[in-house]
């Protein structure tokens, strides 16, 4: 445990509600972090999670077209389902696509998604289907009658999030997945003066470990603490009285430990800066906020070899999915944008000759019930992500999208309240197979993913899902 982690550690433990077991299940965690080896290669890779704040509708994202599973979705969205596949007029309706995998099911995408089309029909992108929070493989009447463990505050905004981002959801957490596995995999980095946890959200659960942390940038990058902006002497004087008490030789071990830390985060932001400055993009990406931040994590890219990193790991938010009212424009706005948003950042990767080495992916709160509350959906479990990049097996759904018998509301898959799916794959065999793409060890999942074992048992032939390896 590094100095900035002790001292939160030691603010925070006198208020602290975690129960014991899981403050011991945290402790068990730390150490194997320490001791477990150096894994996979030195070439570069970055992971980007993309993370649809407030539950996407993701039935309405991908959908199925065979003639009666059709008719089954049109029943169970009523005013919400969107209109029958029309190859004269592709632009407001369901867009086919290629499926290679799915046994002659047929699938298509929101009207909005002509980019995503391209990019799945093109095996550059993949779905995977019916996905969610679990603790252990789990069965419409074991949900009813209590014979597993369930995530913690299934259908809360904020607990699914932080559920997502810890792949912990049996218990409060403090570190994130990503930032566990940053943890085991930094000095695959040449240089760590910049953290390889980078965040466009702010400070984040996802990106944070015991010794790894997020490092927030904006759109135009790191922000530098100089004064520079008002150009007022007395603003520039308390800039320089900082840095000074930062430079301070203390005696007292918190206070030299704040004032270390204070000094190495005024140096690593005008190191990024430097690096992310001299970054610029062959692409033209949309005004729009979330593109604007996919556009910093291609400049951020960009600048690994300056900044010496081999691993990176990003995490953008991009908001607005809470929609219990007004779905169907609202959702078709936010497809639309995420569409154009993904395309600026693929030509850029692609501009850039990494399309290979950059994985982007999808994460959100839930799924929406399938039934209409009138015009929106309410908070449900499982639904559908999507996975981007040039390694990825394109043109598949992976996982098991319900079929007509389980895609129901008070019956399949159903657990109540207006056709909540109970996920038939979790969260943690996703993520095993970004892990192990990215370098983690399998040996390392205990640490990583410690619930992992209750739905895939590591085999050099068998990968998790099989979207990557």
């Amino acid at each position: 445990m590094n100095r900035r982690k002790f001292i939160g550690s030691a603010n925070c433990a006198a208020l602290s509600s975690v129960g014991i077991l899981n403050t011991l299940a945290n402790l068990r965690m730390l150490g194997n972090a320490t001791a477990a080896p150096l894994p996979g290669p030195d070439d570069y890779r970055a992971l980007v999670c993309l993370f649809l704040s407030g539950g996407n509708d993701s039935y309405n994202m991908l959908i199925p077209t065979d003639a009666s599973e059709f008719s089954n979705y049109q029943s169970l969205r009523s005013n919400l389902a969107l209109p029958a596949h029309d190859p004269l007029n592709p632009d407001s309706t369901i867009r086919p696509i290629n499926a290679t995998n799915t046994g002659g099911r047929t699938f298509g995408l929101h009207p909005a998604l002509e980019q995503m089309q391209s990019l799945f029909n093109n095996g550059n992108l993949s779905f995977i289907s019916n996905i969610g929070t679990l603790v252990e493989p789990t069965t419409v009447d074991q949900f009813q009658n209590g014979g597993v463990v369930l995530p913690r505050s299934l259908f809360s905004h904020n607990d699914q999030q932080r559920e997502w981002q810890t792949s912990v959801p049996q218990a409060n957490f403090r570190t994130g997945w990503a930032g566990r596995m940053a943890d085991l995999l930094m000095d695959l980095n040449p240089s760590n003066n910049v953290s390889m946890n980078i965040s466009l959200a702010g400070t984040n659960l996802f990106l944070t470990g015991e010794s790894a942390f997020s490092y927030a940038i904006d759109q135009n990058g790191a922000e530098l603490l100089d004064g520079s902006t008002s150009g007022i002497p007395a603003a520039l004087n308390r800039v320089g009285g900082a840095r000074s008490l930062a430079e301070q030789n203390y005696r007292d071990v918190l206070r030299r430990a704040f004032a270390e830390e204070a000094s190495r985060g005024f140096n690593s932001a005008e190191e990024f800066s430097n690096a992310f400055s001299s970054a610029t993009t062959a692409t033209s990406f949309p005004a729009r906020t979330t593109a604007q931040n996919l556009r910093s994590v291609t400049r951020t890219i960009a600048s690994r070899s300056t900044l010496g990193h081999n691993r990176q790991i990003f995490f953008v938010e991009f908001g607005g999915f809470d929609n219990h009212s007004e779905l169907l424009n609202n959702h078709d706005n936010l497809m639309s944008n995420l569409d154009a948003d993904l395309k600026a950042f693929w030509d850029e990767i692609n501009a850039l000759g990494m399309q290979n080495e950059v994985t982007l992916f999808s994460c959100s709160d839930f799924a929406r019930t399938l039934r209409s509350n009138g015009q929106g959906t309410d908070h449900a479990w499982g639904g559908n992500a999507f996975v981007m990049g040039g390694c990825v097996d394109g043109g598949k759904i992976f996982g098991s999208y319900p079929d007509e018998s389980e895609l129901g509301i008070g019956s399949g898959l159903d657990v109540g309240f207006n056709g909540r799916l109970v996920p038939t794959t979790s969260c943690d065999e996703y993520f095993a197979e970004l892990a192990l793409w990215f370098g983690l060890s399998p040996s390392d999942f205990d640490t990583v993913l410690p619930n992992l074992g209750n739905f895939y048992t590591h085999s050099p032939t068998t990968p998790p899902l099989g979207f990557l390896l």
